[in-house]
């Protein structure tokens, strides 16, 4: 049984236009573009905080 049936780096490269960004795993990473605000894996929970934070007090 496969656990995980597709990896959401190689859907996302897929896509024409599409930049993914990684760091190595487990490494804490988080990214905004615009509104969206997104974090590598469990470890980028603070860092995609502090850039919603940065997000809502800019406006």
């Amino acid at each position: 049984m496969k656990i995980q049936p597709y990896w959401i780096e190689d859907e996302a490269r897929k896509i024409s236009g599409t930049t993914f960004k990684v760091q190595p795993a487990f490494t804490p990473y988080a990214i905004a573009d615009g509104n969206l605000v997104t974090g590598q894996q469990q470890n980028s929970g603070a860092e995609a905080a502090e850039l919603v934070i940065e997000l809502l007090t800019a406006k």
